[in-house]
């Protein structure tokens, strides 16, 4: 963004825009999306687009942290509230299953999640966003549960959250009948990479 809003005002006109951007997304192509389609559907004037972002690549940069910012949220509510489950493998399927609800319940979500559609999975050129997440769920996870097994901890949720997000997108490109074998099959693959640091060795 160019500049971050500071009232109220600004801050609807940036949500609009970054709505506005999630619905397109749902219905066409990045390359479909214009400036000028944004804006109309938003119904906000170019000249409040341009004051706060440069181009539409940067809203669509927007929007995926704001849904790996929701997703993150939804999760340490999960931990912090007592609804986690006592066993690390009950307890990652609860994460996936936050992941997955909210590929139905947030707006272009399951369009842009936490890699942009265009520059090699990076929506800042300093900061890695698989990296990011992969950190954040490590941590709450190694709060809660102890490291008993051998596998290098940080590579392991990043390798976990880097494959569930290759596995999911799969499964929103297959037939309906072969969507379940799809998120089985990651179920089983996350389960098996996490079991290498929560299983004794």
């Amino acid at each position: 963004m160019r500049r971050q809003p500071v009232q109220q005002r600004g801050a609807a006109t940036v949500s609009a825009i970054v709505d506005a951007c999630a619905t397109l997304l749902n219905d066409y192509d990045y390359d479909d999306i214009t400036t000028a389609r944004i804006v109309e559907l938003a119904g906000v004037p170019i000249g409040s687009f341009y004051q706060y972002f440069p181009d539409k690549r940067s809203v669509v940069h927007a929007l995926a942290l704001r849904g790996m910012e929701e997703y993150l949220g939804r999760v340490e509510t999960l931990f912090t509230e007592g609804r986690l489950a006592e066993d690390w493998r009950e307890a990652v399927q609860q994460v996936v299953g936050v992941y997955l609800r909210m590929l139905v319940e947030f707006p272009g979500f399951g369009r842009v999640r936490f890699s942009d559609l265009l520059d090699g999975h990076r929506l800042d050129a300093s900061v890695d966003q698989y990296e990011l997440m992969a950190e954040r769920l490590r941590d709450l996870f190694v709060s809660r549960f102890a490291v008993r097994g051998d596998a290098p901890v940080t590579l392991t949720f990043r390798m976990a959250a880097q494959t569930a997000d290759a596995m999911f997108k799969l499964a929103e490109r297959v037939e309906p009948d072969e969507r379940p074998v799809v998120l089985r099959t990651a179920d089983g693959v996350i389960l098996k990479m996490l079991a290498g640091v929560f299983d004794p060795a």
